[in-house]
């Protein structure tokens, strides 16, 4: 090693250098202890939010391979040093990081606020509708003298029962056109549609790849679960595998159906709060099905392309926030160049009803006289 010989004025910058290094270090110090402790909890809890997001959303990783990175580092650095100055407290720039996801991209990632309720609204719900009681009610009755209708409020396990007794009274009735109201359905569970996934094939489509982003945080969400054979040797498979993505699970192209005689038509009603597991068989319908078509006048919700959701909160604030585990392989072919959520194939004339409860109201009655054309 070569000896190295320093003059006075080498050792001069030296010692300046050290004594700007050394003040640079004391004000860094003086400004951390000036911080309010509001200040710094809300950064901790900001940057909780980002990391946890980045490490645990499953479709995090897609949306960044789409091209966004820039975009979205641009932006979670904005809202940074907007929570830093004081200029946006962690529940407002907690919503406004969310929304960048929830807006463009997927809308299974929420934070549970009032603010964030209302900002997404705006962006959900038709500005110019009046509904004075919109409360959906589990129906199933006959319309017409051929068409029967049932109305299904919420994808809750504990509805499963009722929707499959719902579609055999619609076997057993004289209609051949069968109305499946969506409208309200927030989503649950998919286990609701078995017996209508088997009336309503009527030909192969694309294959479809529930992916599981592979992480502790998420495997822990599983737990509850594990009961079920299906689901412990799944998460026996994560725990030793190195991957970031696992197969949860896949829907075949050909699922080996035969198309059934038991409905001649079919109609599924969606409106903007039509999601997640509703808007399954909103998908199925679009791609397995001929004889039933889906009627609204706007997109579903746009929850359909991720799910199997956690719940975690903020370690100061205690804020709620809500997030995928799981992604679809449609969500990777998906451009994201339009709206979110699925368009109905047959748009009603009508208004939205003023009262969508137990009912049967005008839009009912317009597609079940649109079924018999």
């Amino acid at each position: 090693m070569p000896t190295i010989h320093r003059t006075d004025k080498q050792i001069e910058l030296t010692m300046k250098k050290t004594i700007i290094t050394t003040l640079l270090v004391l004000f860094t110090l003086t400004t951390i202890a000036t911080v309010p402790d509001s200040i710094r909890q809300n950064l901790e809890d900001y940057d909780y939010l980002v990391s946890f997001t980045e490490q645990n959303y499953a479709p995090f990783t897609a949306i960044m391979e789409k091209g966004y990175e820039r975009e979205y580092k641009s932006m979670k650095k904005q809202l940074r040093q907007q929570v830093k100055q004081g200029e946006a407290d962690i529940e407002k720039a907690a919503i406004d990081y969310v929304l960048w996801f929830y807006s463009r991209f997927d809308r299974h990632i929420m934070i549970n606020t009032m603010a964030f309720r209302e900002a997404s609204n705006t962006l959900l719900s038709p500005k110019d509708i009046e509904i004075a009681e919109y409360a959906p009610k589990a129906v199933s009755c006959k319309v017409d003298s051929c068409t029967w209708l049932i109305r299904v409020p919420s994808c809750d396990p504990s509805l499963e029962k009722w929707t499959s007794d719902a579609f055999w009274q619609f076997l057993k009735s004289d209609c051949e056109n069968l109305i499946i109201d969506l409208r309200g359905n927030i989503g649950g569970s998919d286990g609701v549609w078995n017996s209508y996934y088997l009336a309503l094939y009527d030909h192969p489509s694309k294959p479809c790849i529930h992916w599981f982003r592979n992480t502790p945080e998420n495997l822990h969400h599983w737990d509850y679960m594990l009961e079920s054979k299906n689901v412990r040797e799944f998460v026996e498979r994560c725990q030793t595998s190195k991957k970031e993505f696992e197969k949860w699970h896949e829907r075949e192209g050909d699922l080996g159906l035969h198309p059934s005689t038991l409905i001649h038509r079919a109609a599924v009603l969606i409106d903007w709060n039509t999601a997640s597991a509703a808007e399954s068989l909103v998908t199925f319908v679009k791609e397995y099905s001929d004889r039933a078509k889906v009627y609204g006048i706007g997109n579903t919700f746009g929850a359909n392309q991720s799910g199997n959701c956690h719940y975690v909160v903020l370690p100061n604030s205690k804020i709620g926030f809500q997030y995928a585990t799981t992604v679809t392989s449609d969500f990777y072919e998906n451009d994201f160049s339009g709206t979110l959520g699925i368009a109905p194939d047959i748009i009603i004339p009508l208004p939205y009803a003023t009262t969508l409860t137990d009912n049967i109201d005008e839009w009912v009655l317009w597609v079940a006289e649109d079924l018999k054309r």
